[in-house]
């Protein structure tokens, strides 16, 4: 089993993240990671793998349809899985691996350039990353093509494969440079109109369980379109974490203030439908190209995966090589698919990087949330802090701004001397409750730092003695009497320095059991 960071009974102080919950959390049901383990190990989340057909195999001559070896396939899944990620391939002719002589991963059928003289079109070659290749995709908005696709389409709602209860969720694709045939970028013209047509098909087939749908795009009228047709969505690349900070769509916007809050009003969180990422380029040999040296990807792991839940995904394929953090794994595998009321915490990563906007603006982006809000406000005004350079892949970022803040710390100062958060008034108000609180911290000074929280007899403080090791700690503290009085962005608690700063990373309430 891969386990989280092993739970304490008492207030302790131990080196490192702190990524445990209290015995019995159990994952959510339409949740999942997809993840491979070269040791075979399981997490305590659900884990989905990965059903992949194509058109090819499923329509290997023109009207003759055999559904079977999927349906078969999708009933052999290992007993460890709940269910699948299921993929219909369609368009690719071929991938040319540049420099080996090699070629594969045709997904069109061969009867369409035969019968019907398909145009092939070579995509632009993806070299910049270790393995260099050229998908050759056919022109899937071609009439003859789109025609008989839509018609494949229906013969697929009507084997039923779309209600077998091991699809967990299906990705709606198109074409790409890609081996995975996303389908993000603008549509115009007669691509949006076949590719409307072609979400509506995909509905058509999935009719009662449209929210298994995954649209493998994050923008314009075709993922508007997929939201009123009850799909979900689907991204991937999220190790580029910045990425869609002011996305509506998704839910993400940036507030005037810089900080990144979510819209769970997004169709996707509110219906609890497919809404899934992928945080996958962590292969030495293909990657270094793309991220920089392997010592830079741990923090870009932590951010990613962080930003997972921060964004409200339910569904998450994760590479598991060795060095992958497995305690933080674990524990976003139980977290995946929250809603307030079911989570069994509530966090702060307080953090701040840099994003280029349009006409060169740029501004921060503060915080990753998750029902649990940092705010400024005189006495409480924080200074961005623990600086860690990222690649300047990082798009998102201007050119002069390529690093990451992982923490925020108090300024005495200016008289500043306190950080206050705000816990989501339906996660937990009013009180006394049963919580752990875990403050994640830099131990830079001999200073101190106090916990100030409320109770029913009133203020109650927790403090801790830094020691000025500079190593990065997580203090927790078990209160049996929490009280959370304050309504909307009011501070429910706060950290207060003593002496010197306090710099703070991460901030977790987590419910116990009464």
């Amino acid at each position: 089993m891969i386990e989280l960071t092993r739970w304490r009974t008492a207030d302790d102080v131990i080196d490192g993240w702190d990524w445990s919950l209290s015995p019995g959390v159990e994952p959510v049901p339409y949740s999942g990671v997809k993840y491979h383990d070269r040791e075979g190990r399981r997490l305590p989340g659900n884990r989905i793998v990965s059903g992949r057909s194509s058109w090819r195999e499923l329509e290997p001559d023109e009207g003759a349809f055999d559904f079977e070896p999927l349906r078969d396939a999708l009933r052999s899944l290992p007993e460890d899985c709940v269910g699948a990620e299921l993929h219909v391939y369609a368009s690719v002719w071929e991938t040319r691996y540049l420099g080996a002589d090699r070629v594969t991963g045709a997904t069109a059928p061969q009867w369409l350039v035969d019968k019907y003289n398909i145009p092939i079109i070579p995509e632009k070659p993806k070299t910049n990353i270790g393995t260099p290749f050229q998908v050759v995709n056919l022109d899937i908005w071609h009439p003859e093509y789109h025609k008989r696709y839509l018609r494949f389409v229906e013969a697929f709602g009507k084997s039923g494969i779309a209600q077998m209860e091991e699809v967990m969720l299906s990705y709606v694709h198109g074409r790409s440079s890609s081996r995975g045939e996303e389908a993000g970028g603008r549509y115009e013209g007669r691509a949006l109109e076949c590719m409307l047509q072609r979400i509506e098909a995909w509905a058509n087939a999935f009719k009662g369980v449209e929210h298994k749908l995954a649209w493998v795009g994050n923008s314009g009228p075709v993922l508007e379109r997929a939201y009123e047709l009850g799909m979900g969505q689907r991204n991937g690349f999220v190790e580029m974490y910045l990425a869609h900070c002011n996305n509506p769509l998704l839910g993400q916007t940036v507030d005037e203030d810089g900080y990144l809050v979510v819209d769970e009003s997004c169709p996707a969180i509110a219906a609890n439908r497919a809404f899934g990422d992928e945080n996958e380029e962590y292969s030495p040999r293909a990657h270094v190209a793309r991220f920089g040296p392997m010592e830079g990807w741990p923090h870009r792991y932590r951010e990613s995966m962080l930003r997972v839940l921060q964004m409200r995904r339910n569904f998450v394929w994760a590479e598991g090589n060795p060095w992958v953090d497995l305690p933080l794994l674990a524990y976003v595998s139980l977290e995946l698919g929250r809603t307030v009321e079911s989570a069994p915490d509530v966090w702060c990563y307080l953090r701040e990087s840099y994003l280029r906007g349009q006409a060169g603006a740029r501004g921060p982006v503060k915080n990753f949330e998750r029902w649990l809000y940092q705010r400024d406000r005189d006495g409480c005004r924080t200074i961005p802090a623990a600086k860690v350079p990222h690649h300047e892949s990082m798009y998102p970022s201007p050119p002069d701004q390529k690093y990451d803040f992982t923490a925020r710390r108090t300024d005495i100062a200016s008289g500043n001397d306190r950080i206050g958060f705000a816990v989501d008034d339906r996660f937990l108000s009013g009180g006394p409750h049963k919580v752990a609180i875990k403050a994640t911290y830099h131990d830079l000074s001999t200073g101190a730092w106090t916990l100030a929280y409320k109770t029913s007899d009133g203020e109650a403080e927790r403090t801790i003695q830094c020691e000025g090791t500079g190593k990065l700690k997580t203090a927790t503290f078990f209160l049996d009497d929490a009280c959370f009085p304050a309504k909307g962005m009011g501070f429910d608690f706060e950290i207060k320095a003593t002496r010197e700063d306090a710099t703070i990373s991460f901030v977790r309430v987590i419910k116990l059991s009464t």
